[in-house]
């Protein structure tokens, strides 16, 4: 008993997987964060780690920006900054193709700057939910498409926004 109990803790242990990556992409508002910016950029740095259930946790740090829309006054761009916890599921797959869902919780520090109207910046929490793909890319390496909803619980009005993001991951 005690050998395959260590035989299948061997075997679960090499299915699980460090993965770090880096990405980037389209910052869509919604709501009534759209009514006064346009669609901005933005990119990702994160850490996950898999189980073989296809369970996962990835730590998200994102940043990105959008500008005012012409004709609001006064000008300028709002920036967006902070970390998220996430939980994800992959699907189980034969081939080099997985999808996955992804949710999560965390701070976003939103920072609209109107030049010489000045700033304000408040940190807030954020929740987000999507899903994604990822495509084998070799040995250790992933590419992957995502898109999400996210929120962040701004005064006045939430700040929602789609970001659709694509990068690589890198296994350890």
């Amino acid at each position: 008993a005690a050998v395959i109990a260590v035989a299948v803790s061997a075997s679960m242990a090499q299915a699980q997987s460090i993965n770090f990556g880096v990405g980037g992409g389209l910052t869509i508002p919604t709501g009534d964060f759209k009514t006064f910016f346009k669609t901005g950029w933005h990119g990702i740095a994160n850490i996950g780690y898999a189980m073989p259930s296809g369970v996962g946790l990835r730590g998200d740090f994102y940043y990105g920006e959008n500008k005012t829309k012409s004709g609001v006054t006064p000008s300028g761009k709002v920036k967006l900054a902070g970390g998220l916890g996430n939980v994800t599921y992959t699907f189980a797959g034969a081939g080099t193709i997985h999808p996955y869902v992804i949710g999560g919780a965390g701070i976003m520090n939103v920072k609209a700057d109107a030049g010489s109207a000045g700033s304000s910046s408040e940190s807030k929490f954020v929740w987000g939910a999507g899903g994604g793909v990822k495509f084998k890319a070799g040995t250790d390496a992933s590419i992957f498409v995502e898109g999400r909803y996210m929120s962040v619980n701004t005064s006045g009005s939430k700040t929602n926004f789609l970001p659709f993001s694509a990068g690589v991951s890198f296994g350890i």
